[in-house]
């Protein structure tokens, strides 16, 4: 199993309040790896500090190390992380642009011209995140006239658009109906095979369809990581067969 990520001695605080405790972990490259756990457990707080976006917030702090294929990513620059590990958030956050210039808005800006190579460029991620049929017609028309599952899709495909080597996707799915939420998992299971995916979700049965590995927080620490199989069949500590059973939530 190759390593994508290692997370070393993780630790963040908000206000001086951790929120984060000491976690240390390492993602599978080309894997589908679910945080899951009580909600104020520290789930999305980790998965922003995998790309320095916690950064962006006040009065936060971090300690520890998060590695990208050996590099300590603080020492990469934010533009250039964030290239390289991109981010879709709980609610639909598309640009109040046409459908069109939402995917080549990445693009432009890390400097890929031409208009072939951008058209081809939309074509080919709306395709991986099974929006191109329903949108081919309409690239002009803007991505707010969207319904919150073709939105949720959108961001997805705009994120590919740069060709990140790690999507991390907090939540995706929590504000979508069932079938919105069928399309997108169907989509990350075949993502996988060219990205790493990380997803937050308070959704026991999502993890346990699409994830590969499973991590469970419980008051900012890391209680256990395993493959997703064993994880849910036979887990080997007590907090997390508590929170499987619905002990707390």
């Amino acid at each position: 199993m190759e390593i994508i990520m290692k997370i070393d001695g993780l630790s963040a605080y908000y206000d001086g309040k951790i929120a984060v405790d000491s976690v240390s972990l390492e993602i599978p490259k080309n894997r589908i790896s679910a945080i899951i756990g009580p909600s104020g457990c520290g789930k999305s707080t980790l998965l922003r500090c995998m790309n320095r976006m916690i950064e962006e917030e006040m009065d936060t702090k971090v300690e520890g190390s998060v590695y990208l294929e050996g590099k300590d990513i603080a020492s990469i620059p934010k533009d250039e992380l964030r290239r390289k590990i991109g981010m879709v958030f709980q609610s639909p956050a598309p640009f109040p642009f046409s459908i069109y210039k939402n995917m080549t808005y990445a693009p432009k800006y890390y400097g890929i011209r031409g208009k072939d190579r951008l058209n081809a460029l939309v074509i080919e991620k709306l395709k991986m995140a099974g929006l191109y049929d329903e949108v081919k017609d309409e690239l002009n028309k803007s991505a707010l006239k969207l319904s919150g599952g073709q939105q949720q899709r959108l961001c997805i495909a705009r994120t590919l658009s740069i060709e990140p080597d790690v999507l991390l996707l907090d939540e995706p799915c929590s504000a979508l109906d069932l079938g919105s939420t069928a399309a997108i998992e169907k989509m990350l299971t075949d993502l996988k095979e060219l990205y790493t995916i990380v997803i937050v979700t308070h959704n026991l049965a999502q993890a346990k369809r699409i994830g590969d590995y499973t991590a469970f927080l419980y008051n900012g620490k890391l209680i256990e990581w395993a493959p997703k199989d064993s994880f849910f069949s036979s887990p080997s500590k007590e907090e997390t067969k508590a929170f499987l059973s619905g002990m707390y939530g």
